[in-house]
């Protein structure tokens, strides 16, 4: 799946953004001694967390894109934290982590069954995988996208494009992760963000779930795949009496420790 990340437009709303990812780190009892690995790293602001968190063990940021570790390095450094490319379906560590973190990245992962399980075996004995997904297969905002996709303008040319499905649910997880480890925690919790601007779920969205439809587009192609967008999600959500629009957003969280 070819894609273009771009960090800054990622990072428009990084507090609504970094709020699971807090949520998950305050959740895990670290005591085993290992190394941490963020996969999915995007710009590293949460990397940066995990190190703030645990000062003193090393630290990977992984992610696909260039230029999100790109932005990484140019905010964080390379030095008490380390930035790797890599795919989280193939990705390897080294050695085994004490703990392997993930932020909303595992959902474009389409084969879980086989990743999940080979992630869990990368964790030492008592370290910790843990990971939260976003289920928003059914949301106004996903809706949108899959109107405009397969609207008469888009349908033959995106037709092949990687179209986003929910991750499977806390059961299947469970049952996935529990013969690896000692315990499995699995939890589900909604958000919804109070955004302010006069079209914010599009200004959310542009930088992460449209990517892959935008990055086989031309630049004119773009514009107008982007004015057919907006127009459907800005119709979508609707403002609050403040002017503000709620932005809804479930997220499953999974947090297991290693047998």
């Amino acid at each position: 799946m070819s894609q273009t990340w771009n960090p800054d437009v990622y990072l428009r709303y990084e507090s609504y953004r970094s709020r699971p990812a807090l949520d998950l780190i305050t959740q895990i009892p670290l005591e085993v001694a290992g190394p941490i690995v963020d996969l999915g790293c995007g710009p590293g602001n949460v990397t940066r967390r995990l190190k703030d968190q645990w000062p003193d063990r090393p630290v990977i940021g992984v992610d696909l894109s260039s230029d999100m570790l790109a932005k990484a390095r140019g905010e964080y450094g390379n030095t008490e934290i380390q930035w790797q490319q890599g795919d989280i379906e193939t990705w390897q560590a080294n050695e085994r982590q004490a703990l392997i973190f993930s932020n909303a990245a595992l959902h474009w992962v389409t084969n879980h069954v086989d990743v999940v399980p080979r992630l869990a075996e990368m964790v030492i004995p008592n370290g910790w995988l843990a990971f939260q997904i976003p289920v928003t297969e059914q949301s106004a905002y996903q809706v949108c996208i899959r109107e405009t996709v397969q609207s008469d303008r888009w349908a033959d040319q995106l037709a092949h494009v990687w179209m986003y499905k929910d991750p499977m649910g806390p059961d299947a997880f469970y049952d996935l992760l529990s013969p690896h480890s000692q315990s499995v925690d699995i939890w589900v919790t909604d958000y919804n963000h109070a955004l302010e601007g006069d079209n914010p779920v599009f200004d959310w969205i542009v930088g992460t779930g449209l990517t892959p439809y935008l990055s086989v587009l031309s630049e004119t192609e773009k514009e107008e795949f982007l004015e057919d967008y907006s127009a459907r999600v800005s119709c979508a959500y609707p403002k609050q009496a403040n002017g503000k629009t709620l932005f809804f957003m479930k997220r499953i969280f999974v947090l297991a420790q290693k047998r």
